[in-house]
């Protein structure tokens, strides 16, 4: 996508997944659910995965240490049934309409095809806080639907804080662009997002100088200032560029130019306040691959106290 090919009529959200387990944990999504739902009169589908095999016995009675298991987004049919309606009634006691929706098989995987059958334009999840080798090694189901899904994913990670998300204190989105088609692919999201909900729009962008791409190491020193400062001039305008859309579709838009690590900087600019929610687009990786390069999506969802929108490119 480009600046160029910016869609104007995308439609807000009107069908939103959200798959529940019954834990504690995949409850920290709902604030978030509630409030665009409610903005965006979206329906919401409440979804859990009945995994076959599951021995319940050997899981606990407990709703908490079932929330524990290495499989995620599994529970006894009748404990259940009465979590999800529950669930579905509060949300009708917020003015939301909301169903519930039970399907088997691997959770990851139902997910994405119950999303993509059914017409859902978000999908809204919590994730937990595996380190990268355990998720290498035994997987993750918000991990897997964030890397896969053609659908926007809205995620909150394990170190969200209660009362830092939509229906709360957020009042503010941070972008992340790098000046690529692919970057450029979550700003429709932004703008509707900036509207439905009045979120002010920051569009940021990292520099980081690697000197010996230009020539420099530690035996032949070498100036860098002026590509320095080329750099950091080409960001500036690209993002003043990006910014007048926004500003002339009446959202207030500020930029800024980060120096650094992408995602240590686009953390560190996105905690400076307790408001600001951040939205990103990310390519699809798995396996060894993305166990190297890491994903600053994946960091972002991992490191941030608010929720994070990610898009994937289509």
């Amino acid at each position: 996508m480009s600046l160029e090919s910016w869609e104007e009529d995308w439609d807000m959200y009107t069908k939103i997944l959200v798959p529940l387990d019954g834990s504690k944990t995949a409850e920290t999504i709902l604030p978030n659910v509630m409030r665009l739902a409610r903005e965006s009169t979206s329906k919401v589908v409440l979804l859990t995965v009945d995994a076959p095999g599951l021995d319940s016995k050997k899981v606990g009675p407990s709703w908490s240490n079932m929330g524990d298991a290495l499989a995620t987004l599994e529970r006894p049919d009748a404990q259940m049934k009465a979590y999800m309606d529950s669930a579905a009634s509060m949300l009708a006691g917020m003015g939301v309409e909301a169903t519930t929706v039970t399907v088997a098989g691997g959770a990851a995987e139902e997910i994405l095809i119950y999303a993509t059958d059914n017409g859902c334009d978000l999908i809204a999840m919590s994730t937990r806080g595996r380190s990268a080798l355990k998720r290498g090694l035994m997987g993750s189901v918000t991990d897997a639907v964030v890397r896969a899904s053609d659908v926007p994913v809205l995620a909150v990670g394990p170190k969200s804080v209660e009362g830092k998300d939509l229906d709360g204190s957020i009042r503010s989105i941070a972008v992340p662009l790098d000046g690529s088609d692919m970057a450029e692919t979550v700003l429709p999201h932004v703008e509707k997002l900036a509207n439905l909900l009045s979120l002010d729009v920051f569009l940021l962008r990292v520099v980081r100088m690697v000197p010996w791409a230009y020539g420099a190491h530690e035996r032949v020193p070498m100036d860098t200032t002026n590509i320095e400062t080329a750099l950091e001039l080409e960001a500036k305008e690209y993002l003043a560029t990006v910014a007048d859309r926004f500003t002339a579709k009446g959202i207030t838009c500020r930029t800024e130019v980060l120096h650094g690590v992408p995602w240590d900087k686009i953390v560190n600019f996105s905690t400076t306040t307790n408001d600001m929610m951040v939205a990103i687009s990310t390519h699809g990786r798995s396996g060894i691959t993305r166990f190297v390069l890491g994903s600053v999506a994946d960091m972002l969802i991992r490191s941030l106290e608010t929720p994070v929108l990610v898009v994937r490119p289509l």
